[in-house]
């Protein structure tokens, strides 16, 4: 019980409000339709009656939506702690009953408040749920603009050299030379090449031609050839007449950061800026194709290129 009154006393606009809906309800059903709401005869006389008109359906329709617009109303008014329809005459009459049910003043005691140790912040960078756990101590690391491979152990490390002199590097370079220097340059004309170590000189030619680079294989240059569609590659960049396009296509589970895109094992510099040069340089439209989007936080990661001005696609179709 001491529950229940604490209750309506924390919350007396809300039974202000509802003796102020069924006071007026009543009204209504009383005064207009002529039906006794208190009564349970009329209730009965309702339940196996049968309404016609408009009338009818009037009386229908307020019987049946009073309590849903009673909940809805109630619960508005108990959030927002204001009443929906402001009457004078109900708040003076509100105010009266008010006071006489005053609330109970709580005596406050006052404790001895001792000071609370600030626990030192540490400027760790928050990881966000997505993030798997083989991800975790990258994804910190590179927030802190640190390395992925982490510190070297001491057994791992390489020993560092003396700077030589050039007195000792002229005794080492003797001493490991497989062929000595001679004291005369002077070659006559009986020595014997077969047995002697003789320095020979290997032909050069300048006319063999270089190995060309790999050329880029990728979902985007297979669907421009087949649609006939000319293109030139680009290190991992294709470019047509009116867009230049990155293509993810990795499969693993991504993070693309600001400045290195990583996956587990895997990290990458984040093309986003070479890309927006060499649209600039070509005046063509950065594109960024992902046929792969097993990535954290897709939505914010879109958003974000296509801020920076990259048309973001899934859909190679989409740039026809």
């Amino acid at each position: 019980m001491k529950k229940i009154l604490d209750f309506c006393k924390s919350n007396m606009i809300v039974i202000r409000w509802t003796a102020e809906y069924f006071f007026a309800l009543w009204l209504i059903l009383r005064f207009i339709f002529n039906f006794d709401m208190f009564n349970t005869h009329y209730w009965w006389k309702f339940f196996h009656a049968t309404l016609h008109g408009f009338g009818g359906f009037v009386f229908g329709a307020l019987i049946y939506s009073a309590i849903p617009i009673y909940t809805a109303t109630t619960i508005i008014i108990y959030r927002k702690k204001e009443m929906i329809i402001k009457i004078p005459l109900a708040d003076k009459a509100f105010e009266y009953i008010s006071k006489l049910f005053p609330k109970k003043v709580k005596e406050e005691k006052t404790e001895d408040i001792e000071p609370k140790e600030e626990t030192p912040t540490t400027n760790e960078p928050e990881i966000p749920n997505e993030v798997p756990p083989e991800l975790r101590i990258p994804y910190a690391r590179v927030k802190r603009s640190l390395s992925l491979t982490g510190p070297v152990s001491v057994y791992n490390q390489q020993k560092k050299q003396t700077p030589q002199t050039p007195e000792s590097i002229m005794e080492n370079s003797q001493n490991e030379s497989p062929i000595p220097i001679p004291t005369d340059f002077d070659i006559s004309e009986s020595m014997d090449t077969s047995t002697e170590s003789f320095p020979m000189f290997h032909d050069i030619t300048f006319d063999e031609p270089e190995p060309e680079p790999e050329k880029l294989e990728n979902a985007t240059t297979k669907y421009f050839t087949e649609k006939n569609i000319e293109f030139e590659t680009y290190k991992q960049f294709v470019a047509t007449e009116k867009y230049v396009i990155y293509e993810h296509n990795d499969e693993d589970f991504w993070i693309m950061d600001d400045n290195v895109w990583f996956a587990a094992g895997k990290q990458i510099d984040s093309p986003v800026t070479e890309l927006l040069d060499l649209a600039k340089q070509n005046n063509l439209t950065p594109v960024i194709y992902l046929k792969s989007q097993n990535i954290m936080d897709t939505e914010s990661v879109i958003e974000t290129f296509e801020k920076s001005g990259i048309r973001v696609v899934t859909k190679l179709d989409d740039l026809v």
